[in-house]
């Protein structure tokens, strides 16, 4: 997969939402992968939009992904950039417990509340945490609870990443991306079956 900044050779826009708990680092995640650049200091984010020119199984797409803020405040306001999305993702953090039982308490029954068939990814971020002194106060979640997790609540696929040290990122756009091909493609499938069926029927 081939990662550039914004260009006119994109031909596909994907709308992708990022959703999940403050201080999670769904701001760091996207930072990281679009400019290079690592949060240092948790500032809370109201509403942001990154743009990123991927190319993935031969074909050119713009990802326009909006960061968006976890804190109760916001509630009534970020769920009108769910309109029209195409994918979203919902992070929690590998080190926060509370933040991975949130995935199912609060923030899959709030998407699809909105958007009931658009497909999501279930993104496990800060995995750089692991082992360090932060592990020392709070059990971890594994890959394995991870993966448990997003069968039960219908992910797409579930990946795990660190901004800070810029593990799983293209991993976790890329299976974005593709995320949203799936559909597509079983529609594309009925249409063709369809097409078949009323040729037959007119024969």
């Amino acid at each position: 997969m081939v990662k550039t900044m914004i260009s006119k050779l994109s031909t596909s826009v994907v709308k992708c939402v990022v959703v999940g708990d403050g201080g999670v680092g769904k701001t760091s995640l996207l930072l990281s992968y679009t400019t290079g650049g690592i949060m240092t200091d948790y500032v809370p984010t109201c509403f942001d939009t990154y743009h990123v020119a991927m190319h993935v199984m031969d074909e050119d797409y713009t990802l326009c992904a909006i960061d968006t803020a976890g804190q109760e405040t916001y509630d009534r306001l970020r769920t009108l950039c769910y309109y029209d999305t195409d994918v979203f993702i919902v992070c929690f953090s590998v080190e926060d417990p509370d933040s991975y039982d949130n995935v199912q308490s609060k923030w899959v029954p709030e998407i699809k509340t909105f958007r009931p068939h658009t497909p999501f990814v279930l993104v496990g971020t800060q995995t750089d945490l692991r082992g360090s002194l932060v592990d020392l106060t709070n059990v971890c979640i594994t890959p394995a609870q991870g993966k448990k997790l997003a069968k039960k609540l219908g992910a797409v696929d579930f990946v795990e990443c660190s901004a800070l040290e810029g593990v799983g990122l293209d991993a976790v756009f890329r299976k974005t991306i593709m995320a949203t091909l799936a559909p597509k493609k079983k529609r594309k499938f009925w249409e063709s079956f369809r097409s078949v069926f009323r040729k037959k029927s007119v024969v």
